[in-house]
């Protein structure tokens, strides 16, 4: 396996993850209420091991992080502006579902300047699935997908190249978070196009 950095776990280190605040508003739907413990708590423990994995010089740790409890939202959560709305509706039926509230504390803690949007939902994914929950992690994308779908595919995809150009996902986060990614990262690192590699991912076993 190609190494593009033997000596990433040195830079780990370089910011390290203060403890945050979530807060967590259930109050349009108090029937959450547990459900919103659950989740206060599952983010709050996982903020420095996201950091860790999205880690990168730039990144900026962040103290609080609000979720709100929306009944008028018919969807199932979205990040933005520095905080998390969750659908009422949704959770009311999906209570096991605490990885979506992982993946969209990922984006926060992303907060890219610059990035193809497959490749932010597609690290999202990877953080909750190949992570957080990697019981439940997506199989190999069928005919007819494509990596732009973003989420499951993106992430299988994202995965498999790292596996074999390790730390290429690193590479990719820190040139979003800094404002410089490009899709020729992947040729200028690894010698293949993005098309390249997904054909080389689509015909492996």
């Amino acid at each position: 396996m190609r190494q593009l950095l033997p000596f990433l776990t040195l830079l780990v280190s370089a910011h390290l993850a203060q403890g945050v605040t979530i807060d967590v508003d259930t109050s349009a739907a108090p029937d959450l209420a547990d459900f919103g413990r659950r989740v206060k708590a599952t983010l709050e423990d996982w903020y420095p091991r996201v950091v860790e994995i999205l880690n990168s010089p730039t990144f900026q740790p962040i103290d609080r992080i609000p979720i709100y409890f929306d009944p008028t939202y018919d969807g199932v959560a979205y990040a933005g502006g520095g905080r998390i709305v969750g659908a009422v509706n949704y959770y009311r039926d999906h209570q096991d579902d605490v990885g979506s509230m992982v993946h969209e504390m990922a984006h926060i803690i992303q907060s890219y300047s610059r990035c193809d949007g497959w490749v932010t939902e597609g690290l999202a994914d990877w953080v909750r699935y190949w992570h957080y929950e990697p019981n439940r992690k997506p199989g190999k994308p069928g005919p007819g997908s494509h990596y732009t779908n973003g989420y499951g595919v993106s992430a299988y995809f994202l995965d498999w190249i790292n596996a074999r150009w390790n730390p290429m996902n690193y590479w990719i986060n820190k040139d979003c978070r800094e404002g410089t990614y490009d899709v020729s990262i992947f040729p200028r690192l690894t010698g293949k196009t993005v098309d390249e590699h997904w054909n080389d991912m689509m015909n492996s076993k």
